[in-house]
């Protein structure tokens, strides 16, 4: 009798504290981590000046238990790094100079995963002290005779997601590659890969993803000002259920999370892709990338892979445009202007979350 009459009594209790639990989680939009006050630095000096080295590795530090925010090495940050650093920053359009210069940190990476060890962090309230946030840049994009265009980093980061990034000229050779009749600009490069990580920062800053209360950062963030990632992302290009079964603070460069695009020329398997490159075939792999620059449903080949790369390529692709007016790429001998594939639902997107603003 006992037990019998303790079992209703468990059910109900477990229930109030799920109750409880879902109530304390925020309810209002997100405050922004990019806070503070900016000083006058039009030649991006101060920005610079603040960059240090890290060993900090975000895939392993950045959620377990004993978290730790990221910190500077000893190694020291060489004055040619730093120039590129402040021509990336003072080539950048004013809303991007705002978020940059309210950064808790700006690093430079190790670079024992090559340009792709770059990576940006959102501090949640959860991991002390909850109000960072962060920016890291691979040394290799600030390497000494650095020469790249943003066609030959665009190629790089493709030649690593298909596993071609060690298999010497001739093997690339055969990948479809962007070119281009720009002359190479190393600080458009690096403001590049700059606004691809603050991307990543920003989306999590915003929590732009987090309208489903069951996203994990829910915990910790309340919903978004603008629900309009559900339409111009999931909707127009991603198939929402599966996004919404496998939603994560945390994403890491070449993993696609089981998300897969609506549109079947751009819907592929990462792994089946690179398993085919190990054989030597390529010609699945070309399709793919001839595809997306012709469908231009996504800006880059890394869009494609899951929504959260869509969205920081989505503002890396409008910052240059900014930046520059125009991002002249060839593909198979056609010409191509990025800023001509910009107008869209997407970076429309992008403004009622705040990205494009330099306000906090």
């Amino acid at each position: 009798m006992k037990s019998s009459a303790m079992i209703p009594l468990i059910v109900l209790m477990v229930a109030y504290s799920a109750q409880a639990a879902e109530k304390s989680y925020p309810t209002d939009p997100p405050v922004s981590h990019f806070q503070g006050s900016c000083d006058s630095d039009p030649d991006g000096t101060k920005f610079a000046k603040r960059a240090c080295y890290t060993s900090f590795d975000p895939e392993y530090a950045a959620f377990g238990p004993s978290y730790r925010p990221p910190t500077c090495d000893k190694k020291p940050v060489t004055e040619l790094q730093r120039e590129l650093l402040a021509k990336a920053y003072s080539l950048a359009p004013d809303y991007v100079k705002a978020k940059l210069c309210r950064l808790t940190q700006v690093f430079v990476a190790r670079s024992s995963k090559g340009p792709w060890a770059s990576w940006g962090l959102w501090e949640g309230p959860d991991r002390p002290p909850g109000t960072g946030v962060y920016v890291a840049i691979s040394e290799r994009e600030l390497g000494p005779g650095t020469k790249k265009s943003v066609a030959d980093a665009e190629n790089e980061i493709v030649s690593e997601l298909l596993g071609y990034a060690d298999r010497g000229r001739h093997h690339q050779a055969r990948l479809a590659r962007l070119q281009t009749d720009d002359t190479p600009a190393p600080e458009l490069t690096v403001l590049a890969a700059l606004s691809h990580e603050l991307g990543h920062a920003l989306l999590a800053d915003t929590n732009a993803d987090g309208t489903d209360p069951r996203h994990p950062r829910r915990k910790v963030s309340g919903p978004p000002r603008s629900a309009c990632f559900e339409d111009a992302f999931l909707g127009r290009a991603w198939e929402e259920k599966r996004f919404h079964g496998n939603m994560r603070r945390w994403v890491e460069f070449g993993k696609q999370y089981q998300n897969r695009a609506k549109n079947p020329d751009l819907r592929f398997n990462l792994e089946r892709l690179r398993a085919g490159v190990r054989r030597g075939r390529v010609d699945a792999a070309n399709e793919i990338i001839g595809n997306v620059y012709r469908d231009w449903e996504f800006l880059s080949v890394n869009a494609a892979v899951n929504p959260w790369e869509d969205v920081a390529d989505t503002y890396k692709y409008q910052v240059l445009a900014d930046a520059k007016q125009t991002i002249g790429f060839i593909f198979r001998g056609k010409k191509i202007n990025v800023l001509n594939f910009l107008k869209s639902e997407k970076v429309e997107c992008l403004r009622d979350l705040g990205f494009l603003t330099g306000q906090p």
